[in-house]
């Protein structure tokens, strides 16, 4: 643990150092071959350097305050990248008419490979650079600003059910509609429809542009671990099947608790696969005589377990790591509701009040600061009591 937080520490300075430097290097550099004066190039690499400064100081709030969005937070040195693919071609930009600037696609770039606060204020130092680098005017700026972040927010958010459609078309007709307002109006000839050709390049090619990004992105983020989720996830997974032949009763214990970690976590927007994943193996260590952190952790290694599971299961089973997932509130509230449920089958045949026995559970989880330092809320734990207790025929099913 100590030594991830140490490469955890050590990327997010890297990344600051090489974002910062090459940010005012590279605008310096520009600024002077696009033959600038003096006060030119000093203006443009000190209002450049601010801009990166605060996009690093966003990054390192998002760091302490866990906000990053996917699993970006873990991957600081891929946004590196992306962030330095963007500023290169903010300094290509700089060449282009401005009705052909592809911004939009640059600001949803940011942002899904970081989250929203720091996708538009990196997309807008960006987008200044290639401003001051070839002086056009504002409305340049407020067009591609507003477009930008319009695009940014669309995107933001994207889960496995992966609808793109109307943040595309949203975002696209945004673009075109600034750039009309924007560009075509304002030209210093009468309107006609070679006015419109370059707007129109512009729109498809970050149509695109759009498009592969979130190819990649899909790619390397949202279905990253779809494979390996299909694959333990499976009632047939050989793991679970050797659990069903040690312990039926653990088995379909398992299988319940895993029923309302999906459940759940769907209704909240949480990570589902990874979630289910506790619910299937949170005491898969009895196949190898203890349900510890080191027995389960050892088998998800074993397995090549994603790192959102392990980190659920971690939580869930290591008493000295804090519970700080939502997910592995879901899988606590799972667990508890089902052992509490069976358990009671189990002593006698009356149909127990299963909203006493829910009520019950959430008040001794929440009495025992267990979720003191989760960042699920309130809200969230009320809507997650009304889905246990919407739930009245399944449990008469487990009888």
């Amino acid at each position: 643990m100590a030594k991830d937080k140490l490469k955890y520490g050590k990327n997010i300075y890297l990344s600051a150092a090489v974002m910062f430097l090459a940010t005012m290097l590279l605008v310096c550099a520009f600024s002077y071959i696009k033959g600038l004066g003096a006060a030119d190039i000093i203006r443009n690499t000190v209002m450049s350097g601010m801009g990166a400064f605060l996009v690093l100081l966003f990054m390192i709030q998002s760091k302490i305050y866990r906000l990053f969005e996917y699993d970006n937070g873990e991957h600081l040195l891929r946004f590196m990248v992306v962030y330095l693919i963007c500023l290169a071609l903010a300094f290509a930009i700089s060449y282009l008419p401005a009705a052909g600037w592809p911004y939009l696609a640059i600001f949803v770039f940011l942002t899904l490979f970081s989250n929203l606060q720091i996708g538009i204020s990196a997309g807008t130092v960006l987008l200044a650079v290639s401003m001051l680098l070839s002086q056009n005017g504002t409305e340049i700026f407020v067009l591609y600003f507003v477009c930008g972040l319009a695009g940014a927010s669309l995107f933001r958010g994207l889960d496995e059910a992966y609808k793109i459609g109307i943040p595309t078309v949203v975002s696209v007709m945004f673009l075109l509609t600034g750039e009309t307002a924007c560009v075509v109006l304002y030209a210093n000839e009468t309107l006609k429809p070679e006015l419109f050709l370059i707007p129109l390049i512009n729109v498809i090619i970050s149509l695109v542009l759009l498009l592969i990004i979130l190819r990649f992105f899909s790619a390397f983020v949202i279905y990253k671990h779809r494979n390996k989720y299909m694959e333990i996830n499976d009632q047939e997974c050989a793991l679970l099947v050797e659990l069903k032949e040690k312990s039926k009763e653990e088995y379909y214990g398992a299988v319940h608790t895993a029923y309302f970690c999906e459940r759940i976590s769907r209704a909240l927007c949480l990570d589902v696969d990874a979630a289910k994943t506790g619910g299937y193996y949170r005491r898969i260590g009895i196949l190898k005589g203890e349900n510890t952190w080191e027995t389960v952790g050892g088998i998800a290694k074993e397995y090549a377990f994603p790192k959102e599971a392990v980190r659920i299961l971690r939580e869930f089973l290591d008493k000295t790591a804090p519970i700080k997932q939502k997910e592995t509130a879901v899988l606590l509230m799972s667990d508890a509701v089902i052992s509490s449920i069976l358990y009671l089958f189990a002593q006698n045949s009356d149909v127990p009040d299963y909203d006493k026995i829910i009520d019950t559970v959430f008040k001794q989880k929440l009495e025992s600061n267990v979720l003191q330092v989760c960042s699920i809320t309130l809200e969230e734990l009320y809507r997650m009591k009304k889905i246990f207790k919407e739930e009245k025929l399944y449990y008469d099913f487990l009888r």
